[in-house]
Formats: C-alpha cells, sequence, structure tokens
C-alpha cells in the first residue's frame, strides 16, 4: 500500500459529515463550536497491512461505496498502513490519550481536534479555569471522542473581517450562505461582527485556531532539550517578514513554502526551564504580536575530566581559547538566505565509533566545569577521510594552535559544520562540496591526546548536538 491521502483530509472529511448538525455556541474571534457530551462517537478502523477497501467494508457488512463517499476517497484513491477509516453507520468508544500542546493551542482549540468540550478536557486535567495558560511542549490528557486517539484536525481559511464587513457580505465573498458562515463561527446569523475579528471559512485546508492574522505557527522537534535545533515555521495573512525572539536570541526568518521559517539553537548550558516565544511582523501593517511559554526540558549531560600532559599544557591558557573562539565566530556568525544542504546530515567519518558526545562539562586537570564539549568526537587514526556531512562551501581551512588544522563549511541559513585536530585539508575555501565528498584526512594537531575527529555543528553560532542533525530534517 501506498500513502495518498493526507490524515487531514481523509478523517475530517467523514467527520464532518457526521458533526454537521452540531449545534454552535457563541464565541470570541479564535474559537471553534464544541459540540454537545451526548454527540454520537463514530467507528473508525485502522488499516492493516494487506487490506483494501473491499476486505474492510466486507468485515463490517458496507460497501466499498459507502466507506468511500463518508472518507472522502476516490477510485484512485490508494490507502496506506495506519490510515484510519470511519466506518458508516458505527459507533466507537471513548479513547483516553495525551496530547502535546502546540504553539498558538487554546483548551477549547484542542477539545475540537478530539470532539470534546473544553470544560470536559479542563475536568479532565483538574483544571479551575477553561482558559489556561498552556505551555508548548507539555502533554494533556484528553478523552477523545472521535473515534481515535490521535488528533482530528479542523478546516478552514482564515479571514480577517474588515471594515464595513457584515457575515452577508463575507458570506457572499466566499460563497455560502449566512447560515453555514455562522455555524462555522459559533453565531447566530443575527450577530454582528467586527474589524480585526478572526472567521473560519469552512474549506478543505488544515485550519489552526490562532490570534489575529496567523495562519500557522508550528515548532519541531518535540520535546525540546539543551543541544538541540528547534525549527519555528510560521505563515501570516499580512503581508511582511516575521520577527521574534526565543530564549535570548533574535530568529532570522527566511523564506519556506509559503511562509517562513527561522532555526533557533539551544546549547547544553541552556537553562531547563520555561520561556517565551515571542513573534510579531511588519509590512503595510503591523502583525498581532504572539506570544507563548515553551518548555526546554534538561537532556541529562554528565561530565567530563581531562587530562593534559605538560607538553600541552600551555594551550589551556584562557587566552589561547578567547581568541581562537572570536575568530572562528567571525564565520560561524555569517548568515546566507539559501539552504545548500538537502535532507539529512550523514556523519563525518564511515566509523560510527563516537569517543566523547556533546553537551557534557568539561574540566581540565581537576579545573572548574566552566565550558561544555561543544561537538561529537569520532575515533580514528592519522589519515581517516573525513567527509562532507551536506553540501556546503569551505570558509575557513587554517591551522590553529588550541584547535589544531581547522575547517569550517557553511551550509547556509547560519548552518555551519566545523572539524577540528585535522591532518591535513584536501578541499580549499571557496570549494563548494557535495555530501559525502572527502575534505580533509583526520589527525590529532592541536590541543588533543590522541588522533581522533572533533566535529561540531553551529546554528546561528550556537553550537549544537550535530547528531540530531543525523536524524532529523530541517527546516
Amino acid at each position: 500500500m501506498q500513502r495518498k491521502n493526507s490524515l487531514f483530509t481523509i478523517i475530517f472529511v467523514g467527520l464532518s459529515l457526521i458533526l454537521a448538525w452540531l449545534p454552535a455556541r457563541a464565541q470570541d474571534d479564535t474559537a471553534t463550536p464544541e459540540p454537545t457530551a451526548d454527540t454520537p462517537i463514530p467507528l473508525v478502523h485502522t488499516v492493516q497491512d494487506g487490506e483494501n477497501l473491499t476486505i474492510i467494508a466486507t468485515n463490517y457488512g458496507v460497501t466499498v461505496a459507502e466507506l468511500q463517499a463518508l472518507n472522502g476517497l476516490t477510485e484512485e484513491s490508494l490507502l496506506y498502513v495506519g490510515q484510519p477509516l470511519i466506518i458508516p453507520g458505527g459507533t466507537g468508544d471513548a479513547i483516553a490519550t495525551v496530547y502535546t500542546i502546540q504553539a498558538g493551542d487554546t483548551l477549547a482549540g484542542i477539545a475540537a481536534l478530539f470532539n470534546t468540550t473544553a470544560t470536559a478536557v479542563a475536568a479532565t486535567n483538574n483544571l479551575i479555569t477553561t482558559n489556561p495558560s498552556l505551555i508548548i511542549g507539555d502533554s494533556i490528557a484528553v478523552i477523545s471522542r472521535t473515534g481515535s486517539a490521535l488528533p482530528q484536525p479542523i478546516t478552514g481559511t482564515a479571514h480577517i473581517v474588515a471594515q464595513n464587513e457584515g457575515l452577508l457580505a463575507i458570506a457572499a465573498r466566499y460563497a455560502l450562505s449566512p447560515a453555514e458562515l455562522a455555524s462555522a463561527n459559533g453565531l447566530r446569523i443575527t450577530d454582528y461582527v467586527f474589524p480585526g475579528q478572526r472567521l473560519r471559512i469552512p474549506s478543505d485546508q488544515p485550519y489552526r485556531v490562532l490570534p489575529g492574522e496567523w495562519v500557522d505557527v508550528a515548532i519541531r522537534p518535540y520535546p525540546i532539550t539543551q543541544g538541540s535545533t528547534v525549527s519555528i515555521a510560521v505563515k501570516n495573512l499580512n503581508d511582511g517578514l516575521p520577527t521574534g525572539q526565543l530564549a535570548g536570541q533574535q530568529l532570522r526568518f527566511f523564506p519556506h513554502e509559503d511562509g517562513y521559517a527561522a532555526l533557533v539553537g539551544l546549547d547544553a548550558f541552556t537553562e531547563p526551564g520555561t520561556y517565551t516565544l515571542e513573534l510579531a511582523g511588519s509590512g503595510s501593517r503591523p502583525w498581532t504580536p504572539f506570544n507563548q511559554d515553551l518548555r526546554i526540558q534538561s537532556a541529562n549531560y554528565g561530565e567530563q575530566y581531562i587530562v593534559v600532559g605538560d607538553e600541552l599544557s600551555y594551550l589551556l591558557e584562557p587566552e589561547i581559547r578567547a581568541s581562537e573562539d572570536a575568530l572562528l565566530s567571525t564565520f560561524y556568525s555569517q548568515f546566507s538566505d539559501t539552504q545548500l544542504w538537502d535532507g539529512l546530515f550523514q556523519q563525518p567519518v564511515t566509523n560510527t565509533i563516537v569517543t566523547a558526545t556533546y553537551g557534557d562539562a568539561r574540566s581540565y586537570n581537576g579545573g572548574p566545569f566552566e565550558i561544555f564539549h561543544t561537538g561529537v568526537d569520532f575515533g580514528g587514526g592519522i589519515g581517516t577521510p573525513i567527509l562532507a556531512p551536506a553540501n556546503g562551501v569551505i570558509v575557513f581551512a587554517e591551522e590553529m594552535a588550541l584547535h589544531g588544522n581547522t575547517m569550517v563549511v557553511d551550509h547556509g541559513l547560519g548552518v555551519m559544520s566545523a572539524y577540528f585536530h585535522l591532518d591535513a585539508f584536501i578541499a580549499k575555501v571557496g570549494d563548494s562540496v557535495a555530501a559525502g565528498q572527502p575534505i580533509a584526512n583526520g589527525g590529532g594537531t592541536g590541543l588533543s591526546t590522541g588522533p581522533h575527529l572533533h566535529w561540531e555543528l553551529r546554528v546561528n553560532n550556537v553550537a549544537v548536538n550535530g547528531l540530531q542533525w543525523t536524524q532529523t530534517p530541517f527546516p
């Protein structure tokens, strides 16, 4: 079987037919209609390996045509393993599940994803209000009434009411009846709308319940931990460019798909706790500010005790490290608007022996733990081929006292990889390199107790865990 129809389109088409008659409730400008407590729970089947529509229809005593109609499928639609299908005429059970809070989520919005009420979600979590401050990345318990433990997306497009606009004019603009528009927004047909109010226009597009003109704010991956890279993608109805900050860093947004994205690096010494994501923007007019708390978790890094012999102990002088770090920072801080890499990074050596992990606090010769290990060390003898982990351009290749022979590769969008203690350079400054291409030979130059490669990844000059990039595609 092949993945053809997304969860966004398949589930909601059928679910919306079941829930179309639900009564609406009064709301503010970002609320969505709530179901009643006695709303029927649909029966949902999860497609298994080897199943097709004929087999599923036969097992449930329904027709293929009924399955197709309720789930928005056609003769050409292909099923995939794990795909949920609503079964006509069936009744499912309430399912206890856990949901990870996303950027912009409200209790009412989460309730809508699970066909329940904000009051019910609040009661499940012993909350005293249906409008609590939700922290991005935290978990919340939900009793799902969709027939599935997975959230079922809302669909629609956002419309911001303009001056002198009313329900009748807006409904006509989108070829809707006033009753359809009012019902989709928990309004009565006689209700007034006001300039700046946000309305949900029924459509087949995924819809987020967000403030003002924000169409989407997406953060990944979860959980967010010390040493990780975080991708923040945004869309807004207004023209202009987004701005923002997180954990004391200004966000550098770049065009991404039909919106913008920014990459944030959180180093290993980032204090675990709650931080506020602040977003704004401006074009022909200012964007509505978006603020929400976000939780950064501990990565439980350890400690490393390094013993340096007398012949190299002079390299422990703070002035030497400060001088070399300042020089490298001029390259790490460069930013270009072009993404050069494609997909996952690969490890820079073919052997996978990691001799020292990223993030551990380091003590040299019994001194204080003032720095952390900013990269990953790979074992390997002198002459070990060092490979570019992704497409990029060589921007630095020089000998340094502390770091040894050092190379820096620019991958675009503020993402840099660095290679220390090299024996020899193969590529030179200005060369464009491809993923997997040999760029240097490993060695033991500089402050090194033996031949190895120190590889690190920088995001806007913040040292992050490069191995995350070998497992998670960015942005």
